[in-house]
């Protein structure tokens, strides 16, 4: 019993927060689609560098029209993105620069790109809901390929070769031994991984495996553009491919596990690729050790992405374990014992949204 009589102060107080709190999300989506047109459009590219622009300057680097330019630019400084020098100027005569620096941890403009990409596919997803099926990922479109490895880039470059793996002694040993290390990156997405682990150790060898061809793609002109082309390799594999058993020294599967439907398979199948001694390291999302209601703004944000995209993604094939973007950490040791792993080590990354996993078998 909660004590609260309906009509109490109460209860009118708890919808008055709700209430408001709904009205703050539909703002912050809003905001989301504005952001979206600045990144898509690439606005805040043609920003990047300039201490300030105004809607004509804007306008002419960016090839849009300086009407749209500038309720863009004034919108974005109405809801502090961006920074206006002088408010009581006129419209045509205020600068405006950027915050941050879209290649920062703190750039929001792949979340965004994912959050417009879970919209478009809102008929499918209640088609979803009323006959348990699923929303396959090629649905979501490139702006859902692109914004993952877009929001995990920033950390994979700036820390993941530097701290992260280093962070591991036998992995960091390996990876710096000979002979040259062969490393697999499963469910590679844009390839990111691959690229960061490629510049950090210059001798070893990555192949990433993933099942979408657009994802692909985008990986091999990422290494191309990164120069790192002639050791990384991308293919549209399957990890239970026979070609690889015991080949890799080493393999890493990033924010994916939770998007497939048969973990204890594509664990198994990981597991069957690595060489004597080798390891699996699994980052995930950093859930909550149990479920809790009402939850904090991250676990609010795992649950809002596995309602729109990650839960759909693992119901499309059957059967499917159903697991959602909230893997818990006793699910996934779950898994791992199932696939036939002795170990895992639960390690702290340092991000705030994601947590690793050494898998040993």
């Amino acid at each position: 019993m909660t004590g609260h009589v309906e009509g109490s102060p109460a209860v009118e107080t708890s919808r008055e927060a709700l209430s408001e709190r709904l009205f703050d999300a539909g703002l912050g989506m809003l905001d989301t689609l504005v952001v979206y047109l600045g990144d898509r459009l690439g606005l805040y590219r043609a920003m990047a560098g300039h201490e300030g622009m105004t809607s004509a300057d804007l306008a002419s680097r960016a090839g849009i029209h300086e009407r749209y330019a500038r309720e863009w630019l004034e919108h974005q400084a109405a809801a502090g993105i961006l920074e206006v020098d002088d408010p009581e100027a006129g419209p045509g005569a205020r600068r405006f620069r950027l915050l941050t620096d879209l290649d920062s941890l703190y750039s929001m403009a792949p979340m965004a790109r994912s959050i417009v990409a879970c919209a478009t596919v809102m008929p499918q997803l209640q088609e979803a809901f009323r006959t348990g099926g699923g929303v396959s990922k090629t649905a979501y479109g490139q702006d859902a390929v692109e914004a993952q490895g877009d929001f995990n880039r920033p950390w994979l470059l700036q820390s993941f070769g530097a701290e992260h793996l280093p962070g591991i002694p036998e992995v960091h040993a390996r990876l710096l031994a000979d002979p040259p290390a062969q490393v697999a990156d499963v469910a590679c997405g844009a390839g990111w991984a691959s690229i960061a682990m490629a510049k950090a150790y210059a001798r070893l060898t990555v192949d990433g495996f993933d099942l979408d061809a657009a994802s692909i793609d985008l990986a091999r002109r990422n290494a191309a553009e990164a120069g790192v082309a002639d050791r990384v390799r991308f293919d549209v594999r399957d990890a239970a491919d026979p070609a690889a058993a015991g080949k890799y020294d080493f393999a890493v599967m990033v924010e994916a596990l939770h998007d497939v439907s048969q973990p204890v398979a594509v664990l198994a199948a990981i597991r069957g690729m690595l060489a004597p001694g080798g390891s699996l390291l699994v980052i995930d999302e950093k859930t909550g050790e149990r479920f809790t209601a009402p939850a904090n703004p991250a676990e609010r944000l795992f649950y809002g992405y596995s309602v729109v995209s990650c839960l759909p993604e693992a119901m499309t094939d059957r059967p499917t374990a159903g697991t959602g973007t909230v893997m818990r950490p006793d699910t996934l040791r779950r898994y791992a014992r199932e696939a036939g792993y002795r170990d895992v080590e639960v390690l702290d990354l340092g991000l705030e949204l994601m947590r690793g996993y050494r898998l040993i078998p």
